[in-house]
């Protein structure tokens, strides 16, 4: 019997609040951004999406994970509304924000908020993504941490993470031709890293276009990994809140391609 998509990775203290759904990047889960779920406000009940083959669902087959993106979409989003009614805001980060964006136009009622983070609107990441070597692959999995070196060091351990990483890869390319189209209806935040070579900043401000309900964008010193740095992660977590408590205000950021 397939695992459930969503569990709490922080419970709330007293009354929840509000609701903050984390969807980590590809080949990882999502005690990957733990540090992020401990510098969200206290009221506020964290979930995370866990997608086969990782982690409480390790011993699930993630090979067939890409063929049905859609499946994907509505597991989550059947979980999520089966749960009390919360101002819920979906966090995704890189491919995870691929899932949060699909989810997002699938259905936008439930959602006080959509938050990206490093990911362009259009499939130019998705596609560059496609031509990694495992070289390229294993940096990218040191860069993001939570894969201990000994399981890189190991030709075993390296081919199944390989495997697990690319079949993710596949998946934010398949979701990808979904979260492409169409307004976005529901508050986005856009957030990036100025130094980020997998998605640069110049690919961000499309997103501009698509944002039905109102932008608000922030970029942050680093790379793709931005926000897993000090003090980037209690910078990340309010802007969660923000979008998830419903008072953030629309702003531009300035980039070397001017204000966007």
């Amino acid at each position: 019997m397939a695992g459930s998509w969503t569990a709490v990775l922080r419970a709330a203290q007293g009354t929840p609040q509000a609701r903050v759904v984390l969807i980590p990047h590809a080949g990882a889960g999502p005690n990957v951004l733990m540090p992020l779920a401990e510098r969200l406000p206290a009221g506020f009940e964290v979930l995370g999406v866990t997608l086969p083959g990782r982690e409480r669902r390790f011993s699930e087959s993630f090979k067939e994970t890409p063929s049905d993106p859609h499946a994907v979409v509505e597991g989550v989003l059947d979980e999520l509304l089966a749960l009390p009614q919360l101002r819920t805001v979906l966090f995704g980060h890189s491919m995870g924000a691929a899932v949060a964006a699909a989810i997002a136009l699938a259905k936008p009622e439930p959602f006080t908020g959509l938050v990206l983070s490093a990911y362009p609107s259009g499939g130019s990441a998705a596609e560059r993504a496609g031509r990694w070597s495992d070289d390229d692959l294993v940096k990218i999995m040191r860069a993001g941490g939570g894969t201990p070196e000994e399981i890189l060091a190991s030709p075993f351990w390296r081919e199944h993470v390989m495997a697990l990483l690319r079949s993710d890869l596949t998946l934010g390319l398949r979701l990808a031709q979904v979260s492409f189209l169409g307004p976005v209806a529901v508050p986005l935040t856009v957030l990036g890293g100025h130094d980020d070579q997998l998605v640069p900043s110049a690919e961000l401000p499309a997103w501009r276009e698509r944002a039905g309900a109102g932008l608000r964008a922030r970029m942050f010193d680093g790379g793709h990994f931005y926000l897993l740095d000090e003090p980037h992660v209690g910078e990340v977590a309010a802007e969660i809140a923000r979008a998830c408590l419903g008072n953030r205000e629309d702003a531009q950021v300035e980039t070397e391609e001017g204000p966007w």
